[in-house]
């Protein structure tokens, strides 16, 4: 099927880019493994010599401090936005006004509110709104998804997602917006574990459920740096999801995928182990790079050039996203069901 497309996809997709970060520095190094599929044709950036040095750096044809004005103006198909998380949802619908496709950072948004709100809008002007979860295109994951739906791994009884990361206070002060209800939308959970918890959703399906205990532990900031969270799936699995930027110096993320049958561990998206009671075994123990957890901007950006390649494929084909808004929704629903749970100490019912 990927041959198929690659052959009759003659159109480049054009995109703007909103943002010149780490998201925004992932984005165009992916661009540049599938340049038969899209062009960054403009970027954005509030700061203006930012916005230049990043044009010039990537051979970008024109840069705006006015996002607002490239959506108008470069023409473009898409906006690629990449920018502090209480931004995602106003940039969206500023983008889906000017008819464009959009595809937005994780998280999608900071409550299930606005999420809601940028598919409703999308829908109305029949753009494709799409969430930046890369991990999903992983190989080693889609091979525990696949292991599980096809009943290898039997029925499912439990998943675990762990993210014990380590951040400091600088990292915090350094971005006034980090560290903050209104701006963040959260801590721990919204920005550094919110990936595992859309593949543990990704691969476990629906959570029914939960209960959490969390707070912050180490840090001055307002939001959480240390969650636990007991799950209960619609299936009837149960499961967990642990989060933190407390810990030293910090270890890779874990997720773990348990059935009647077998079970499977993946470490920095990486299989480690696959063992099934039929008698089959998978066992990689490649070494994982320190830099994927301690510094994940410095992983290699195929999963993201998958993730672009997809969207860019369904706007041509007129289809969803395989990341649309739909699926970005579901790890904000659960964050927040979180949030509730810990702060008012009370289970919550998700779906």
């Amino acid at each position: 099927m990927d041959e198929f497309l690659d052959s009759v996809i003659m159109k480049k997709v054009k995109f703007g880019l909103v943002g010149v970060g780490v998201g925004g520095e992932y984005v165009i190094k992916a661009s540049k493994l599938i340049e038969d599929h899209l062009k960054i044709e403009a970027v954005a950036s509030s700061h203006l010599e930012r916005a230049k040095s990043f044009a010039e750096k990537w051979s970008i044809p024109a840069y705006y401090t006015d996002y607002k004005a490239m959506f108008r103006e470069a023409g473009i198909d898409a906006a690629i936005i990449c920018t502090p998380h209480y931004l995602h949802h106003p940039m969206a619908l500023d983008a889906i006004a000017e008819s464009l496709h959009v595809l937005v950072d994780k998280p999608m948004a900071i409550s299930v509110e606005e999420c809601d709100d940028m598919i409703k809008r999308a829908e109305a002007k029949n753009v494709k709104l799409g969430v930046i979860f890369q991990s999903r295109f992983n190989p080693d994951v889609n091979k525990v998804r696949d292991a599980l739906e096809s009943g290898k791994l039997g029925r499912p009884l439990l998943g675990i997602a762990e993210v014990l990361w380590n951040r400091t206070q600088e990292y915090y002060d350094k971005s006034p917006w980090r560290g903050r209800w209104a701006t963040e939308g959260g801590g721990v959970l919204i920005n550094q574990a919110i990936h595992q918890i859309d593949l543990l959703l990704y691969i476990m399906g629906p959570v029914d459920s939960l209960w959490a205990y969390g707070g912050t532990f180490t840090h001055n900031i307002e939001v959480e740096d240390l969650v636990v969270a007991g799950l209960k799936f619609r299936s009837g699995a149960l499961g967990a999801i642990i989060g933190t930027t407390s810990i030293y110096p910090g270890l890779p993320t874990r997720l773990s995928i348990c059935g009647d049958l077998g079970s499977a561990i993946l470490e920095g998206d990486v299989l480690q182990l696959m063992e099934l009671k039929s008698g089959e075994k998978y066992e990689k123990k490649r070494e994982i790079e320190s830099a994927s957890w301690i510094r994940p901007e410095a992983a290699p950006p195929t999963n993201h050039a998958e993730l672009l390649k997809d969207f860019s494929t369904a706007i041509i084909e007129d289809r969803s996203p395989k990341v649309d808004g739909y699926e970005g929704k579901r790890s904000i629903e659960v964050i927040r069901g979180i949030y509730k749970s810990f702060t008012e100490g009370c289970p919550v019912k998700v779906v």
